[in-house]
């Protein structure tokens, strides 16, 4: 029984280990090309906060005709109903009126629609559109497993910081593919922020800066 017990015990401490390795060795984490996410098709969010979600595939467009009304900041939400991202969100609502400033535009992409209208009153300074290919989460999908996720310590840290901002969440809908952050423009991706984890949210301080180092560079 003790050996069982030893058994179970180095069972556990490995697969925590493994939980917790950076994740880009274990899922990988390559950065999409500016041609990819311009390829993507993508349909409208709508309906009011109270609403369910409704989509248009009449409404359906490539993500290539948004680039071109001007940059943006586009989210890759990897669930709308989680405090994790909707923390994020609120987040990068903050930098709203330095992306007024600058022109550039903000929005978020969804892999699936439920839920998406309670995440735009975190969100309200930015479109959502439904991501039809889940191209922004490619090109290689990076699908973290729950009990991955849930053995990792950041993952607790993410969720403790979001509740110190008091945002809340559910647990409804598919959590598992993670999301990310770019900023684009004339046809190049200016910055990027792949998802490590749940709740791996891009670094306040330095979008700001890449979104200020890109404004100073087109003056």
């Amino acid at each position: 029984m003790a050996f069982l017990g030893y058994g179970a015990a180095a069972a556990l401490g490995g697969a925590f280990i493994y939980a917790n390795l950076p994740t880009y060795l274990t899922i990988g984490a390559v950065a999409p090309t500016f041609a990819h996410l311009a390829a993507a098709k993508l349909i409208p969010i709508k309906g009011s906060l109270k609403e369910i979600e409704t989509v248009d595939k009449n409404e359906i467009f490539t993500a290539d005709e948004l680039f071109k009304k001007g940059p943006i900041m586009v989210m890759a939400v990897r669930r709308p109903g989680c405090m994790l991202c909707r923390r994020e969100a609120a987040e990068l609502h903050t930098l709203l009126p330095l992306l007024n400033e600058k022109g550039i535009g903000l929005a978020a992409v969804v892999h699936e629609s439920r839920g998406a209208n309670q995440f735009k009153s975190y969100f309200p300074g930015g479109d959502v559109y439904l991501d039809t290919e889940r191209t922004f989460y490619g090109p290689n999908e990076r699908w973290l497993p729950h009990w991955v996720g849930f053995l990792r310590i950041g993952t607790y840290s993410n969720v403790y910081k979001a509740k110190q901002a008091k945002i809340e969440g559910n647990m409804e809908g598919e959590g598992r593919l993670l999301g990310g952050v770019y900023l684009i423009a004339n046809n190049n991706i200016v910055y990027t922020h792949l998802e490590k984890e749940w709740g791996d949210a891009a670094n306040i301080d330095e979008v700001r800066e890449a979104v200020e180092k890109f404004t100073t560079k087109m003056k």
